[in-house]
């Protein structure tokens, strides 16, 4: 079970043909297993629905909705979020990161920010990884 930063999302909607996009279509396709919390979810759906999100995403509106939809459906529901770790991080929303992967107990948070989740790998043991790493591992048969 896997936890993607919004940033992944983002960087899909930029480019159909990069990692970020085959990362969300495995997703898609049940190829990995997501989890997401509510406040995730709201997340994802501020962020990519943001103006100038939406003007350099390939995405029309629709699509968006559709896609976030097909997404959510195929996620693992990590809920009520029991854990009480705030302020852990930085930023408040990589805390909210933080809480859906230990409520669903995942294995690994994809992210382009490892450095900002630096301190989770020791206290929590999340493994945090770069997208490239992350599909590299799957190449490799690790994950």
């Amino acid at each position: 079970m896997i936890v993607i930063d919004t940033n992944i999302l983002v960087a899909a909607l930029w480019s159909k043909t990069g990692a970020s996009n085959k990362i969300l279509t495995m997703a898609l396709r049940g190829e990995i297993q997501i989890a997401v919390s509510v406040a995730l979810a709201l997340e994802y759906e501020d962020v990519l629905k943001r103006t100038k999100m939406r003007e350099a995403s390939w995405a029309t509106m629709h699509e968006l909705d559709d896609l976030l939809d097909a997404l959510l459906s195929v996620a693992t529901l990590a809920a009520p979020i029991t854990t009480n770790i705030r302020p852990k991080l930085k930023d408040a929303d990589d805390d909210m990161v933080l809480e859906c992967a230990l409520q669903s107990q995942a294995q690994t948070i994809v992210t382009m920010n490892v450095r900002d989740f630096s301190i989770v790998k020791t206290q929590s043991g999340i493994d945090i990884m770069q997208l490239g790493a992350f599909l590299a591992s799957l190449i490799g048969g690790r994950l």
